[in-house]
């Protein structure tokens, strides 16, 4: 062979191996580290990172890492970190399967670029989990979520097993293609009987052809609607709307009338009770009267917070009427004054009739707030939060309530020991790293689920207090979170106008919908009674327009136009009529049927 500068190791089959040259080292080196750090891109996601900013900087103090580069934001620095322990994860996969030389450095998670040889004076980490104890109060709480979370969703998935048999034999007798297997329902519940055989499996296929032909009438249904009337609901925009609902319970012993009511609130920092249409019980839906007209004034108070109110919820009527109180509810509000607020609102015995009527400075006509039905009264202030209030929900159970915040948390109060002195606090969560926004409660009760400004939906268990999983998805602000009556799927959606329903079952987006063309405000399932029973999804955006779409196919179904300008929210009223509220910066109330 040629002679060579380079010293030649000799081999027993008289072959030399010329070894490579520093530049060479070098190049093939950093060609592995580029491959290496395509791997890490791809596995950062799935990367678990801490959220509050004391624990990034710790832990970058850790690594010997610069705590922020210049420009940097604290997104920025937690996506450094999330690329730093990326990069070790593979390395270290790659070290094990013998891909990487001794010599090749790459950054430790436990200290600056180091080499992979063996060092003695390799220091040992000692990680180590804390817990911090829950008050009784919490316990108690979280055995209330429990046992109803545990009820409700038996309930729910005896209803989706039968809906299951029952689909086979409908499927079968339309001469469709069979969408399940014998083996699939061996296990299920003997009362049920055969998979394809009893007077059971009848019944089931009965449920489907009837919740087949209501979802087409209620399609048909929300096609064919239109603006049945518009009211100004305030001096300053109206910020948020929602609607009385009879929650998920089956047994109520009250027996006098539960009318349908709409609650706003708005800039002005004020409440307003409006009429929603008919009773509850009324399924089929009748034509109100002239005393009882749609969007009629029915209860006000005009100073409840000191600045604007960003969210608005109501607690169902069944975990707030009894017999001997008569008809009551509670209206929690969530404002920028850095404090939401609990309101009764019940039903004014001493309102007359014949109400006098007064103009206001716009020359309509308004009843008196004295000879007004409801009265709405403060009944607790809750206050704790460090930065403005964003939005609030109620719990399926109506004895808890939970507030978002700007400053990284929620909270989780209780209504029924809370006072206008003190409200009692039971749950003080962070995990956010962004501001947070929007909160809503999965129908069995047993989950929650919080959107922040870094796109990222976090699910936790509000039995165990855990984070039961989280999505990422969104390229820009996540605002509102809806779960669906079915208990499977939640819907989000925020700034990029994209609404994204999640599997909670996999864990995995399940569609995704282009659905305006501006911010999406608010986001609401239609109600789980059988005249509605979840078949479609309301969304209200910037872009001045509300929209309905399917929940089977994700189709939409209607556009509702008429506001003039941004569309700041909605909600469903139930009834088989598909009524639709929505609330904008033109300070109005509409309502569609």
């Amino acid at each position: 062979m040629a002679s060579s500068s380079a010293a030649a190791a000799p081999s027993s089959g008289g072959v030399e191996y010329l070894e490579l040259t520093s530049d060479s080292l070098a190049a093939q080196q950093s060609h592995r580290l580029i491959l290496l750090d395509i791997e890490a891109r791809k596995r950062a996601s799935a990367i678990d990172v801490p959220t509050l900013p004391a624990d990034v900087r710790d832990k970058l103090r850790e690594m010997g890492e610069p705590i922020r580069l210049f420009g940097e934001d604290l997104a920025a620095i937690r996506d450094r970190l999330r690329m730093l322990l990326a990069r070790w994860d593979v390395w270290k996969e790659q070290q094990e399967k013998g891909l990487v030389d001794a010599q090749m450095e790459v950054p430790r998670p436990d200290g600056m670029v180091e080499s992979s040889a063996p060092s003695s004076e390799a220091r040992v980490e000692i990680t180590e989990t804390t817990y911090t104890h829950a008050p009784q109060e919490l316990i108690d709480a979280r055995e209330i979520m429990c046992k109803y979370s545990l009820g409700r969703s038996r309930y729910r998935l005896e209803m989706e097993r039968r809906r299951r048999r029952g689909m086979v034999r409908w499927t079968r007798s339309k001469k469709r293609a069979r969408l399940f297997d014998k083996d699939d329902d061996d296990d299920a519940d003997d009362t049920f009987g055969s998979m394809y055989h009893g007077d059971s499996l009848k019944q089931d296929s009965l449920l489907v052809k009837d919740l087949d032909d209501n979802c087409e009438k209620i399609y048909s249904t929300i096609r064919n609607q239109a603006l049945e009337g518009s009211q100004y609901g305030d001096v300053r925009p109206l910020s948020a709307v929602c609607t009385s609902s009879l929650g998920n319970d089956n047994h109520l012993d009250y027996t006098g009338p539960l009318p349908k009511i709409i609650a706003t609130g708005g800039w002005s920092g004020g409440i307003k009770i409006w009429n929603g249409g008919n009773d509850h019980r009324d399924v089929d839906g009748g034509e109100t009267t002239a005393d009882e007209a749609a969007l009629d004034l029915l209860g006000a108070k005009n100073i409840v917070h000191e600045d604007r109110i960003m969210g608005i919820a109501m607690r169902p009527y069944l975990t707030s009427t009894t017999s001997t109180e008569g008809l009551t509810t509670m209206v929690a509000s969530a404002s920028i004054d850095l404090s939401a607020k609990l309101c009764k609102v019940t039903l004014n015995e001493d309102a007359a009739s014949d109400s006098m009527d007064v103009e206001d400075d716009d020359g309509n006509k308004a009843k008196n707030n004295q000879h007004l039905r409801y009265t709405i009264e403060e009944c607790a202030h809750l206050k704790g939060h460090a930065a403005r209030l964003c939005s609030v929900a109620f719990h399926p159970t109506g004895k808890f309530v939970a507030t978002t915040s700007f400053d990284h948390t929620w909270r989780l109060w209780d209504v029924e020991t809370s006072s206008m002195a003190e409200g009692k606090e039971l749950l003080l969560q962070d995990g956010h790293s962004r501001e947070v926004y929007g909160v809503g409660f999965h129908p069995d009760g047993s989950l929650v689920s919080t959107t922040d400004f870094g796109g990222v939906v976090q699910c936790w268990d509000l039995r165990t207090g855990k984070s039961a999983c989280h999505f990422l998805g969104h390229a820009r602000r996540v605002v509102c979170s809806e779960f669906s009556p079915n208990g499977f799927q939640l819907a989000t959606a925020g700034d990029d106008g994209t609404i994204k329903i999640w599997d909670l079952r996999r864990r995995r987006p399940s569609a995704s919908i282009p659905a305006h063309t501006n911010l999406i405000t608010q986001l609401k399932f239609s109600h789980s009674t059988s005249s509605q029973n979840g078949e479609f999804l309301a969304s209200s955006s910037f872009d001045g327009t509300g929209k309905i779409w399917s929940t089977r196919d994700w189709k939409l179904l209607s556009t509702l136009e008429g506001h003039e300008g941004k569309v700041m929210g909605i909600d469903v009223l139930d009834g088989r009529d598909c009524g639709v509220v929505t609330c904008g910066f033109d300070k109005t109330l509409k309502l569609w049927k």
